[in-house]
């Protein structure tokens, strides 16, 4: 049976998935790039991203066992998007790890990361009526940009905004700069939410790396496993619960319990997707971690059973 890698190089983190073309998850692998960092006022990628981006790439590689003549699927996003000098940092990345990797639009991004939800709806329907519903909204919320994705039998309607927890940091310093700011930040989506007045969402699907994080620590797990947090309910108190618990933390304990990397932006993806639930007037998220490296294996075994089915 023909296997798949889907790898996601975001803004914030790095993402991995081995796939069979059953659509089986083979093996995962994640880290926090922090692609993003210093972007805003740089705009480019630093020396210091670009390092622990071919560190990430050269421990995916061994965690999910590639060999060379693996099929790999290698997408970026809103990083490399903004970038001036992303066509260097690919190239260097390609030398190093022999992964090349395709920049795409943020449409693309909003297409290929509703494939994997989209299915797993599919199939939560099929237990809970609650799921049965004919338009629901994903929100991915991502290092430097956002996507809003609403799903429906005919189709998906997205956009992309460029708005994201690393990006969040770095523009407005303190988290008491960024809720001042609110109103600004959150206009041009609730503009884009008003023209959706005619798919009228039943319920929110999160599936980025800050709402799966606070359902993991909620539920007091160990070590991170996408599979137990998968199809769990989180509430707007379960989010303001979390930043109050997190806030109250010194820096050490705050690292020991999300990581170096994530330390510092934690409170300002709460507070971005706390915003976010608020426009779009919902209480409640259902969790799932499927994006854009499931959607890129994904594409990629699509592909390969519709020319099976052809022949």
């Amino acid at each position: 049976m023909q296997e798949f890698i889907g790898i996601d190089l975001g803004s914030n983190s790095l993402r991995g998935v081995r796939m069979n073309t059953q659509y089986e998850v083979l093996g995962e692998y994640e880290a926090v790039v922090r692609s993003a960092e210093g972007l805003n006022e740089s705009g480019k990628i630093c020396n210091a991203a670009l390092e622990r981006i071919v560190l990430g790439l050269q421990n995916l590689k061994k965690a999910l066992k590639i060999k060379p003549q693996d099929r790999i699927i290698a997408l970026t996003t809103q990083a490399m998007r903004q970038a001036t000098n992303s066509k260097e940092v690919l190239e260097i990345i390609a030398q190093k790890t022999q992964i090349e990797f395709q920049i795409i639009t943020g449409e693309e991004e909003a297409y290929i990361t509703s494939l994997a939800p989209q299915r797993s709806v599919k199939k939560l329907a099929q237990v809970n009526p609650k799921y049965q519903k004919d338009c629901f909204v994903i929100v991915d919320m991502g290092g430097a940009s956002s996507e809003f994705i609403f799903c429906t039998e005919k189709g998906i309607t997205a956009k992309s905004f460029k708005v994201g927890i690393v990006q969040a940091k770095d523009q407005y310093k303190t988290l008491e700069n960024f809720i001042a700011h609110k109103k600004e930040i959150i206009a041009p989506i609730v503009e884009f939410i008003n023209e959706q007045s005619h798919n009228k969402p039943a319920f929110l699907v999160a599936n980025s790396g800050t709402p799966t994080m606070v359902c993991a620590i909620k539920m007091g797990l160990k070590s991170y496993d996408s599979k137990k947090v998968f199809g769990k309910v989180l509430k707007i108190e379960d989010f303001k619960e979390e930043l109050h618990k997190f806030e109250t933390l010194n820096q050490e304990e705050k690292e020991n319990l999300v990581g170096v990397f994530k330390a510092d932006v934690v409170p300002f993806g709460i507070m971005l997707f706390l915003f976010f639930m608020e426009i779009l007037e919902f209480e409640e998220c259902l969790i799932i971690d499927e994006g854009v490296r499931e959607g890129a294996a994904i594409l990629g075994i699509d592909k390969i059973n519709l020319h099976q089915k052809n022949k």
